[in-house]
């Protein structure tokens, strides 16, 4: 996770240095925001090599970047965002396996996530609060499992539809800066070798944009 985060950063300060289109600008208002966020997964029934255990899935921290669009024909209301985030975190569980008991089966988690959300919001002069739904595609990721009767790699990925529901407010500190805060609600499930979870997380997020 150490070398996500700062990649997100880079491709958020690399984009403020690009030019938007001029049809853009005139189309509709364009909203381009990096943020950091928390993320406190539930715990989950897991299941792994025949048995169904209770998992304990730890929180953790990570970055996003997100680009909005809210056409002047919807009277700035009504947009879509492309938002893609990730963070870490990790599982550990009872590993019983075939009616055996072999201890306690961990491993580091990350999550990476592209969602294509539909938001609604009230545009005012000083505060913009909104609420959207989103989907698109989650890769959760096992990183150096350790998991006695599995055949573990050192990375393990699966990819699944995933859907979000958000709410959050934009406070205008300047007439093209703001700041934000968020809620989320995450869902996808996660289908590994021999290992499967309902991945279902809040988050809590917090960052800063530049409107055009």
């Amino acid at each position: 996770m150490r070398m996500r985060v700062p990649l997100f950063l880079m491709i958020f300060c690399a984009s403020l240095l690009l030019p938007l289109p001029a049809s853009c600008a005139e189309f509709g208002e364009i909203d381009l925001a990096g943020y950091l966020l928390g993320s406190w997964p539930r715990d989950q029934q897991l299941f792994n090599q025949g048995s169904t255990v209770s998992a304990s899935i730890q929180p953790g921290i990570g970055a996003g970047v997100k680009i909005g669009l809210f056409p002047h024909a919807t009277r700035r209301m009504l947009g879509i965002e492309i938002d893609s985030y990730g963070h870490g975190g990790a599982l550990s569980f009872p590993n019983t396996a075939n009616g055996q008991n072999n201890g306690t089966g961990r491993s580091n988690l990350l999550v990476l996530n592209t969602m294509l959300n539909l938001v609604l919001r009230y545009p005012s002069e000083m505060v913009t609060p909104y609420i959207g739904i989103g989907g698109g595609w989650s890769h959760g990721t096992l990183l150096n499992p350790n998991i006695t009767g599995r055949a573990d790699k050192d990375f393990d990925s699966a990819r699944a539809l995933g859907y979000q529901y958000l709410a959050g407010a934009q406070i205008l500190v300047s007439p093209k800066v703001f700041v934000f805060g968020e809620y989320r609600y995450f869902s996808a499930n996660y289908h590994w070798d021999g290992l499967a979870v309902d991945f279902r997380a809040h988050y809590g997020i917090f960052g800063v944009g530049l409107r055009f």
